[in-house]
């Protein structure tokens, strides 16, 4: 995005002022003021407090999938959205706030940002087209809540044509200004739609690219050279194009949000087999792969060194069905928790991952606990098993359940670990197999 260009980075520490956030009490974030145009941003974030023997070289970054505040073509109002009634922005993630709790959080935008209710949306060749729009207040209180990763790449990025587009790049660019967040995946050509981002969190850098589909193929949201747009996923030289450009940004740890899937189909599918499993993780060896779009959350694999979602689901969109009626397959979204390390030699490896289920996703989340937390775990490990190829030496992940109904997963070793991952792990066992009393229930609704 435009509002992100900019020359190398100074040294950060030395010069930035700090930042109040109601979930990190400081955050240090290099002045994009400051910088020159036509290059990569670097943001510099660092939790403040000091870390424990161990945790100053350790990274979390929370995942989760689609969010957007408000129902199909309905009017955005400053205050809040209107869903079961009228609901405040804070109200909207009351529940689950206190989980955006990582270095970085992630979320991808599936909507315009815009205070305008006069914007002409655009049909997209469909019948009955769902066109989103989220008042900026609300985008800025996710940001607010600890969100600072944004995908803005998939297929509804041009519910309200280029004027909403326009509109999204100008809100989110004043977060961008304001030094709160980072964003990628549209622009007003189709360099600024590519460009990778970089962050700086604990002295790593952190690379960030996201596409995504656009409805139909159309050629009119797709970006060009001097056409505004997003890249689109399923043209394969736009794909080629983003995972090139992601690779060659210099980087400690990178990342890369897919916005694509069959809707409704908890089952991997070829396409993502091909794409996100041979090219993107074992061809390209990019670190972390973020699926989202298909609405219900698919399995969770690792591919030699690269950690691949194949879809989280929904976390917070008012525009979406309610999930909670779709059985135990597909009723329920994914919030995770990536923890890296660093590495001797400077690049941040992967030590272990969270898994937390969540509900009420199309209205207001919250975490799925207790049995029903648990069950949701062995949904995701019964999906592992669908994942396991000896042929591309890959592997589904299991998550072992936790009390709370969450699941973890621990990397060889990183319970002899100190700081927080060596606690998180200290009593981690591998995960049982799903039990008989589930199986069947799961496999019947896990069939497509």
């Amino acid at each position: 995005m435009a509002a992100l260009a900019a020359a190398p980075a100074p040294k950060f520490k030395d010069q930035m002022p700090p930042m109040t956030n109601p979930l990190r009490p400081l955050a240090l974030i290099t002045p994009l003021a400051l910088l020159a145009p036509l290059a990569l941003a670097l943001i510099c974030i660092d939790p403040a407090g000091v870390a424990t023997a161990g945790e100053g070289d350790e990274v979390t970054i929370v995942l989760v999938g689609d969010v957007g505040l408000n129902r199909n073509s309905q009017r955005v109002e400053p205050r809040g959205v209107r869903k079961f009634g009228f609901q405040t922005w804070a109200n909207t993630t009351e529940l689950i706030a206190k989980d955006i709790n990582g270095d970085l959080n992630f979320l991808n935008v599936e909507t315009v940002i815009t205070d305008r209710n006069d914007l002409r949306r655009d049909t997209k060749g469909q019948r009955g087209p769902f066109n989103f729009r989220t008042h900026p207040a609300g985008l800025r209180h996710l940001v607010a809540s600890g969100f600072n990763l944004l995908s803005l790449a998939n297929n509804h990025s041009m519910d309200y044509g280029v004027a909403g587009l326009k509109e999204t790049l100008k809100h989110v660019g004043a977060l961008e200004n304001e030094n709160l967040a980072v964003a990628t995946g549209i622009g007003m050509n189709r360099d600024e739609a590519g460009r990778p981002q970089r962050v700086n969190v604990k002295n790593s850098d952190i690379a960030f690219a996201a596409i995504g589909i656009v409805t139909n193929n159309l050629e009119r949201h797709r970006a060009g050279a001097a056409k505004p747009g997003q890249i689109a996923y399923r043209f394969d030289d736009d794909f080629a194009e983003i995972r090139k450009r992601l690779s060659a940004t210099p980087a400690d740890y990178r990342i890369l949000s897919i916005h694509y899937g069959i809707e409704g189909q908890v089952r991997t599918d070829t396409r993502q087999f091909s794409d996100w499993r041979r090219k993107a993780a074992q061809r390209d060896g990019i670190d972390l792969i973020v699926g989202h779009h298909a609405h219900v959350v698919r399995g969770v694999e690792l591919a030699g060194n690269s950690l691949i979602f194949y879809g989280l689901g929904n976390f917070l969109h008012h525009g979406t069905a309610n999930m909670t009626r779709k059985g135990i397959c597909r009723d329920y979204g994914l919030m995770a928790r990536v923890h890296l390390r660093k590495a001797s030699d400077g690049r941040l490896v992967l030590r272990a991952v969270e898994a937390i289920p969540v509900t009420d996703t199309h209205y207001r989340p919250r975490r799925l606990t207790g049995r029903k937390g648990t069950a949701r775990i062995h949904v995701l490990n019964y999906l592992a098993g669908t994942l396991d190829s000896a042929k591309d030496g890959t592997q589904g992940v299991r998550f072992t359940p936790q009390g709370d109904g969450s699941g973890l997963y621990c990397l060889p070793g990183a319970k002899k670990e100190g700081g927080r991952i060596g606690a998180l792990c200290q009593s981690y066992a591998p995960a049982p197999p799903v039990p008989s009393s589930l199986r069947g229930a799961i496999a019947a609704s896990c069939r497509r």
